[in-house]
């Protein structure tokens, strides 16, 4: 009767389909990367010559003011009511909140600070600026 087992045999482990696999998801992550799209409003985004890309955009509130006036929460229109009222539940849960602001080229400054106004107002403060960077040697 033998009860040990032998020794002498090595047990080998097929990596081929641990590796299909592996090829598989990578696969599937990168087309499911590619379909997901971000919506937003169009508006011209101006240039300016001291604009840095952002090292991170992700958790910002995102306000858009396009060239008619029109004021918009991701591509939602609101009021400037509406603009505070959403402000204030999330500075609550947040309040270091980030506020991502993009005007377009043509809007006036008018309407640019009234949307500042209503965003200091309920307490956002950190607004980051949305622009394009401008060669310094062209005009």
């Amino acid at each position: 009767m033998k009860l040990k087992p032998d020794l002498g045999e090595d047990v080998e482990i097929d990596m081929s389909p641990m590796i299909d696999m592996v090829f598989l998801l990578l696969i599937f992550f990168l087309v499911a990367a590619s379909v997901v799209k971000v919506e937003k409003v169009p508006v011209e985004i101006p240039q300016a010559v001291y604009a840095k890309v952002p090292e991170n955009t992700t958790g910002r509130f995102e306000i858009t003011v396009t060239e008619a006036g029109g004021i918009f929460v991701n591509t939602t229109p609101v009021t400037l009511d509406e603009l505070k009222a959403l402000l204030v539940p999330e500075i609550e849960a947040n309040p270091d909140l980030k506020v991502m602001f993009r005007a377009d080229a043509g809007v006036k400054y008018s309407v640019n600070e009234k949307v500042m106004a209503a965003c200091a107002e309920v307490g956002a403060n950190d607004l980051i600026f949305n622009a394009f960077e401008k060669d310094a040697f062209t005009r």
